[in-house]
C-alpha cells in the first residue's frame, strides 16, 4: 500500500477495499524515522523506570519479549499519539464509531538466544481477539471489528521478522486452534515492513508474532488497541482517577468510553 499524507483522514477506496477482503492493511510511512526515534526512547525510559509500577502487570517479561503496558498512562506523548489525526479517523471507519481506547503498549521482541531452527508454520502462535461473529458486524459494504489495532512498526522487518497473517480469516467463524490443524503455507502470509508503517489490523483476524533468530536486532512496536465504547474494559485497563483528573476532555472521553450506547449515531 502507498504512502499516505498528513492531510488523508481515510482509507482509500482500494485500501478499504482491500481491508474488506483480508482484515488488515499496511499503512506506508505514517511516521518519520525521528518519531520512530522518540518512540524507542521513551520504550526504552519506560523500561527502566522502576517507579512504574503497572507496566508489567499480566505480562511478564520472557527472554524473547517485553512488554510494557498502558503506556498512554505514562507519557502525554503516547497519549496524545492514541489521538493521531491520520489514524483515529482511520480506525473509527473500521471500528464502526466512536471508539474507547483498550490496549496501549509496547512491544519489544528479542532475538531467541539459540538458532531456532525451521517448523511448520502451524507451529507459530496464531491467535485472534475476538470471534467473528459476536465481534464483527457488516454496513454500507463494509466490513467493521469493534476491537482493531494500530499496529505502529518502530524498526524494520525484513524477511522472517514481519507480523504473521492469515489474510480472510476474519471473515470465518473457524476457532484458530482448528485452523491450525489444516493450515499451510498457501494460506498465511508473512508481512514485511519499515519503520514507520502501521499495521490496520482487525482483531478477528488470525495473527501471530514473529520469533526473531539468534543475531537479529530487537524489534520495537507500538500497539493501541480501540474497542466500541460500550464494550467492557480489560481487567486492570480502568484509567486511573488521578490521570483523568489531568488529561482534555477529549482524551478523557477516548479512555472512558463515555459515549457508550450511541457507538453509532443515528442507528437506534
Amino acid at each position: 500500500m502507498k504512502a499516505r499524507t498528513e492531510a488523508t483522514l481515510e482509507l482509500t477506496a482500494a485500501q478499504r477495499y482491500f481491508y474488506d477482503v483480508n482484515g488488515y492493511v499496511l499503512l506506508k510511512g505514517i511516521f518519520s524515522p525521528a518519531e520512530c526515534q522518540r518512540f524507542i526512547d521513551l520504550a526504552n525510559q519506560m523500561d527502566a523506570d522502576d517507579t512504574c509500577t503497572y507496566k508489567h502487570d499480566g505480562y511478564p517479561k520472557t527472554p524473547t519479549q517485553t512488554v510494557l503496558s498502558r503506556c498512554s498512562w505514562y507519557h502525554p506523548h503516547l497519549l496524545e499519539t492514541a489521538h493521531h489525526p491520520v489514524l483515529l479517523p482511520i480506525i473509527e471507519d473500521v471500528v464502526g464509531g466512536e471508539v474507547r481506547l483498550e490496549e496501549h503498549q509496547f512491544l519489544i521482541n528479542y532475538p531467541a538466544e539459540e538458532l531456532i531452527q525451521a517448523t511448520h508454520v502451524r507451529d507459530e502462535g496464531w491467535h485472534r481477539g475476538t470471534a467473528p461473529n459476536f465481534g464483527s458486524f457488516e454496513a454500507a459494504g463494509h466490513y467493521h471489528c469493534m476491537f482493531s489495532k494500530a499496529f505502529i512498526y518502530l524498526t524494520d522487518n525484513g524477511p522472517g521478522e514481519g507480523t504473521w497473517v492469515m489474510p480472510g480469516s476474519h471473515r470465518m467463524d473457524t476457532p484458530a486452534k482448528t485452523v491450525r490443524e489444516f493450515m499451510d503455507d498457501t494460506l498465511v502470509r508473512q508481512l514485511e515492513s519499515h519503520a514507520g508503517d502501521v499495521l490496520i489490523l482487525s482483531e478477528t483476524l488470525i495473527h501471530a508474532g514473529p520469533r526473531l533468530k539468534a543475531g537479529a536486532s530487537p524489534r520495537y512496536s507500538l500497539v493501541y488497541g480501540y474497542t466500541a465504547p460500550f464494550m467492557q474494559t480489560w481487567r486492570r485497563y480502568d484509567p486511573p482517577a488521578d490521570l483523568l483528573e489531568r488529561v482534555t476532555p477529549q482524551q478523557q472521553r477516548l479512555l472512558t468510553g463515555e459515549l457508550r450506547y450511541g457507538f453509532r449515531r443515528g442507528q437506534f
